[in-house]
């Protein structure tokens, strides 16, 4: 059983761009690493040495590479940290996506077992969805949509109008908002559409999940949405 101890923080970042790769490809050679990662086939071919003799991957003589068993379980453990780790930074603290992937890459080699379960019961209470959710055989198709998520143009609800639609896609207020919000059921992934406003834009109403709700304009800043 191999374990972080054992992995270097760069042998991680292969065994991730590895699994990601046979996710989307199948296929995975020396020269998809290399391209992906932005770095020299001759470092790639350094590294899945050292793996091979970890036996986290294997590869005959210039053809592709695989993971092992052990190899997977090690990937898929690293990939589940790593959207653990998106997943905070953008549903809780409102990062932005492109700078939560960034920032995500860098702690995730360096934060503590007890901590990132601290945050998985965290995420499960602020947002109701279970970490187990983002992991499984649908971690690779998370981790592509989460790279996709980098283009998306995203707006404030309250920029929205009538008739707009648009899913949700983070929510930066925090406490008392955050927790009213959730409760209404606006959560990362709904979809929610504008029906009207009052005559002065305060508040607005929005149809979310077959309700109607009516949503103060600064709860409404706090909403960003993928407009559909």
């Amino acid at each position: 059983m191999t374990s972080d101890l054992t992995v270097s923080p760069a042998m991680q970042d292969y065994l991730e761009a590895i699994l990601e790769l046979a996710e989307k490809e199948g296929v995975v050679r020396v020269t998809d690493i290399a391209a992906k990662m932005g770095i020299a086939k001759a470092s790639v071919t350094q590294a899945m040495s050292t793996l091979a003799n970890l036996k986290l991957v294997k590869q005959e003589r210039y053809g592709p590479i695989e993971l092992t068993p052990a190899g997977r379980q090690e990937a898929a453990k690293i990939q589940r940290r790593h959207l653990l780790l998106y997943r905070f930074l953008v549903e809780i603290l409102g990062v932005d996506a492109r700078t939560a992937q960034k920032d995500a890459c860098l702690i995730e080699h360096v934060v503590s077992p007890l901590t990132l379960a601290r945050l998985a019961e965290y995420l499960e209470k602020e947002t109701g969805i279970r970490h187990e959710e983002v992991g499984g055989i649908n971690e690779g198709k998370e981790a592509v949509a989460m790279e996709a998520l980098e283009a998306i143009d995203t707006r404030a609800l309250s920029e929205l109008k009538k008739g707009d639609r648009g899913r949700v896609v983070r929510i930066v207020a925090a406490g008392e908002i955050r927790r009213r919000l959730l409760d209404m059921g606006v959560v990362p992934g709904t979809e929610i559409s504008v029906e009207g406003a009052a005559p002065l834009g305060d508040p607005i109403e929005v149809k979310v999940k077959g309700y109607h709700l009516s949503l103060r304009q600064k709860e409404a800043a706090a909403i960003f949405v993928e407009r559909l």
